[in-house]
């Protein structure tokens, strides 16, 4: 292994992976500027010589011949664009949105944030000071289809929204597994390379059960406890109220860390049995067994990820799998359900706390000051204070992942400015005025700065460019800085800045945040130290400290909160909820091959069967459905015909369809080829289809028809 290697030299780089939070240690070759393997670091000390086939292939993404290498300006139609310089880009840019913000002020600009960004380091911070420097503080980003629910139940329960419970893998007995399939996603959420590995040790040392509606990959390999989409939250009040009338509990300990289970207790036990039971299609005899073997379990964790975020009662389902890992006391356990930390910590104080501010657009509370990604287009066509006039477009494509995609495009286009940073032309890119090319993660330095605070085996790593940018491409923090010096206005990064150095970069200003950090000082950790002597990486402790969670409880007296408003109502909203519904109810998946949306033009990554519409024979037989034949999916919110695949992995009444498909219009030829269809067009962005309590999109569960197409 070459060390010291300047980006695009001959030889072998040590990197690592930003696809996900598994964040696996990788070698890179170069060879006459270009990259021509793409391996896993043996010497890394979590990942240990894991690598994942899209890491591998991330180096089709790199060369691809499809790629935005130059600027690009919008001279007609969505998609029709011509090269333009640096300069004239910016320079119009940044022309345009002084004219918007004097006209309308800053409240008319916003971003939307994709997932890539959580990957690179300072990314969030330095859009968000961007937006700061305008004036402006309307956000979007993919929470409201992936996380909020989460963050909303971390803010109630814990008093910070920012820091993770997850489990301690590396001891844990027994592990539940609701609405997550981490033999796919890697165990998303939770930075462990060798996630697989680890569970595979919890089913030998006492068992792991997966909860989904479908027989997912993860499921086949353990304990499968089949359940109706949009449905755990009635499981879960069964497994709370088995813990509590049974006594599988310590109601002294539980004084200790946590206020209001007894009114829990009261409302938990007021749901009956048979009611849960036939909503969720588990017996309760089913549900008691499991709750009695998570109590009695040595250690044990309640884990929960995408499933149990998009439905119609996500925040209650998320708030009782907290409850069931806190009441069980499993809360700071080793090898139970933990709170780690990073070796920076950048929100100690959450700016924007719960119920201080409302949606335009629905008149919803935000969660972390996000405004619900749903809202969008009509953030954007509803005319009066704070319409939307101009967008920043920052490694995201909204149109396939938010409901609705084809109303938000016919309002992208309305715009007066819209800007994108990204690495294709996208369906959602295609509308902007401006398209200007951004690196891969290949071609800037990262540190890993906040995951180590999600990791059973927390550590860092610094990565310095492999490669020089391709083409003309910028790192977003050198294009949102260039915008504002233009309009002279401060950095984005000026608020993290020292009188030695007032604009710093994002690798600066996370140094500086590390050296001060909990691992920092004199001889501590610093990115020339993790440079220098430490290329793959170093675990700056053996392993979270599980008792160390109580101090990371944001209330001062270090107990959680299972009670409050927010609890209250929403057990009332479930006592009004009655029998389950008749119909189908569609439910999402992801393939191992395939992230989101963006990586879906490599061939390597995009061979075989791809997407179908997943039926349970029972239900094919009932509507008149052959396997591989087309079938008409219908919603309130609209119709697609998709291709059928008659299989018994999922629960009769149900029906999965993976997410991330219907490419079309944008620049990415293969993707556009592949077909397949854009799954969010079936779901509301009607704010009152919505969770009111976190504004999260009802993308799980929604009702629709089947028949023949």
């Amino acid at each position: 292994m070459a060390r010291g290697l300047g980006p695009g030299q001959n030889g072998e780089h040590l990197s690592f992976c930003r696809l996900c939070e598994a964040l696996c240690g990788l070698t890179v070759e170069v060879r006459d500027g270009r990259i021509v393997k793409v391996g896993p670091d043996r010497d890394h000390p979590v990942s240990e010589g894991h690598m994942c086939v899209k890491g591998a292939r991330m180096v089709d993404v790199v060369h691809d011949p499809d790629r935005v290498l130059h600027p690009l300006r919008r001279t007609g139609g969505p998609g029709e664009f011509e090269r333009v310089s640096w300069d004239e880009a910016l320079d119009d840019i940044a022309a345009r949105l002084t004219a918007i913000v004097a006209e309308h002020g800053g409240e008319a600009v916003s971003a939307y944030l994709g997932n890539p960004a959580s990957f690179a380091t300072m990314h969030p911070a330095y859009m968000n000071g961007f937006l700061k420097a305008l004036g402006a503080d309307k956000k979007f980003n993919s929470m409201h289809t992936d996380t909020g629910a989460k963050n909303l139940v971390l803010e109630l329960t814990y008093g910070n929204p920012y820091r993770y419970t997850f489990p301690d893998l590396e001891d844990c007995d027994f592990l539940i597994v609701i609405g997550g399939n981490p033999a796919v996603s890697h165990m998303s959420l939770i930075s462990e390379p060798r996630a697989l590995q680890k569970l595979d040790a919890i089913a030998a040392r006492g068992g792991i059960v997966v909860v989904d509606p479908r027989r997912t990959e993860t499921a086949r390999r353990y304990e499968h406890l089949a359940v109706r989409p949009d449905s755990d939250v009635w499981l879960l009040a069964m497994l709370l109220r088995t813990v509590f009338e049974e006594g599988l509990f310590d109601p002294a300990a539980l004084d200790a860390r946590a206020h209001g289970w007894r009114e829990l207790r009261d409302a938990v036990t007021a749901v009956p049995f048979a009611l849960a039971a036939e909503r969720c299609g588990v017996s309760e005899q089913a549900a008691r067994e499991l709750a009695r073997r998570f109590a009695g379990a040595r250690t044990a964790a309640c884990y929960t990820r995408l499933g149990t975020g998009r439905g119609s009662f996500s925040t209650l389902t998320n708030l009782m799998i907290e409850a069931l890992n806190i009441v069980t006391g499993r809360l700071g356990q080793q090898g139970g359900w933990v709170i780690g930390q990073a070796p920076i910590e950048l929100f100690k104080v959450n700016a924007n706390p719960y119920g201080t501010r409302r949606s335009r657009i629905g008149d919803l509370p935000l969660v972390l000051g996000i405004t619900p990604g749903g809202s969008l287009a009509d953030e954007i066509t509803t005319p009066g204070k704070g319409q939307l006039r101009a967008l920043f477009c920052d490694s995201g494509n909204p149109v396939l992942s938010y409901p609705r995609g084809d109303r938000l495009e016919a309002a992208l286009d309305q715009l007066d400015l819209m800007v994108s940073f990204d690495l294709y032309v996208t369906e959602t890119t295609r509308w902007s005025h401006y398209v200007l090319p951004s690196t891969t993660f290949f071609e800037r330095a990262d540190l890993n700065e906040l995951w180590g605070a999600n990791a059973p085996r927390p550590w860092v790593q610094y990565a310095p460019p492999v490669l020089d940018p391709q083409g003309e491409a910028r790192g977003e923090y050198e294009i949102y800085a260039a915008i504002l010096q233009r309009m002279g206005l401060p950095s984005p990064l000026a608020m993290l800045g020292s009188p030695a150095n007032p604009d710093p970069t994002p690798i600066e200003a996370a140094d500086a945040l590390l050296r001060h950090g909990p691992w920092g000082g004199e001889d501590g950790l610093s990115v020339a130290k993790l440079s220098a002597e430490h290329p793959h990486g170093l675990r700056y402790m053996d392993r979270v400290d599980a008792a160390a969670t109580f101090d990371l409880v944001h209330y001062a007296d270090r107990k959680a909160r299972l009670w409050g408003d927010v609890q209250a109502a929403e057990f009332a909203r479930l006592s009004d909820a009655g029998a389950r519904p008749d119909g189908m109810r569609l439910f999402g998946r992801r393939r191992l091959q395939s992230l989101n949306s963006w990586m879906h033009n490599s061939e390597r990554l995009t061979r075989g069967d791809l997407f179908s519409l997943q039926v349970h024979p029972d239900d094919a037989r009932r509507f008149g459905i052959e396997d591989g034949a087309p079938v008409r999916v219908t919603s309130a919110a609209n119709a697609l015909i998709v291709m059928a695949e008659v299989t018994d992995d999922v629960m009769p009444g149900s029906v999965c369809y993976p997410h991330g498909w219907g490419h079309r219009g944008g620049g990415w030829q293969r993707a556009n080829a592949i077909g397949g269809a854009n799954i969010n067009l079936l779901a509301s962005d009607d704010p009152a289809d919505w969770e009111q309590v976190s504004g999260m999109c009802l993308l799980d569960g929604i009702p629709v028809t089947l028949e023949p197409a």
